[in-house]
């Protein structure tokens, strides 16, 4: 037996609440704003992160939103077109108005625990999606409205989110090194598969 098995089985024998996700926090609306927009008000060290579909994110400067439209507390953003995912984030930022958030703010709750609960949901919520349109698969708001959340103890809670904070510092570890080694292998490879064409005599 783990030490989570451990921890449920003395903390919560008799099994854990579950509630839903719009009843524990506030979900946030995001800003309206084209992709060419945030491309024109990128900067490099701007401190408001704006998040769009999949990966595509713009950091801008203080002012270049509506104030009313920046998030300023850690959220868990969805990401409910194309490819559904979730993403924690704890600096100001906010996202474009067809993707929604939440600030969980139940104090019996760990948001870091219900982000990563919420990515054991990303397979169900792709068929959901895949279910309203197979050309764009697109969540509604209801669908992750009414997701139910287990809340087991905090001290569970704040083990898990231990362990698979520690996996994901790994993860990204094990990346950059792959990284690097794989420039340090192109470099050698270009060098020794480079030949000089012999002079004719």
């Amino acid at each position: 037996m783990n030490k989570i098995e451990k921890l449920l089985q003395t903390l919560c024998p008799d099994g854990v609440e579950f509630r839903p996700l719009k009843d524990l926090g506030v979900r946030n609306k995001g800003t309206s704003i084209t992709a060419s927009k945030m491309k024109e008000l990128h900067l490099d060290n701007g401190s408001i992160r704006i998040f769009a579909g999949g990966q595509t994110i713009a950091d801008v400067a203080e002012g270049a939103i509506p104030e009313k439209d920046v998030i300023r507390v850690p959220s868990i953003i969805v990401k409910s077109r194309g490819h559904i995912g979730f993403t924690y984030y704890h600096k100001p930022f906010s996202h474009k108005s067809e993707l929604w958030s939440y600030s969980i703010n139940t104090p019996e709750l760990n948001q870091k625990f219900v982000y990563y609960f919420l990515l054991t949901k990303i397979d169900y919520l792709q068929s959901v999606a895949q279910a309203t349109s197979v050309k764009l698969p697109q969540l509604s708001i209801r669908d992750t409205d009414d997701l139910l959340i287990p809340l087991p103890p905090l001290e569970i809670q704040e083990a898990i989110v231990a362990i698979l904070d520690r996996f994901t510092e790994l993860e990204a570890e094990l990346e950059a090194e792959l990284e690097a080694r794989k420039k340090q292998y192109e470099y050698y490879r270009d060098r020794l598969l480079t030949f000089e064409a012999r002079n004719a005599s």
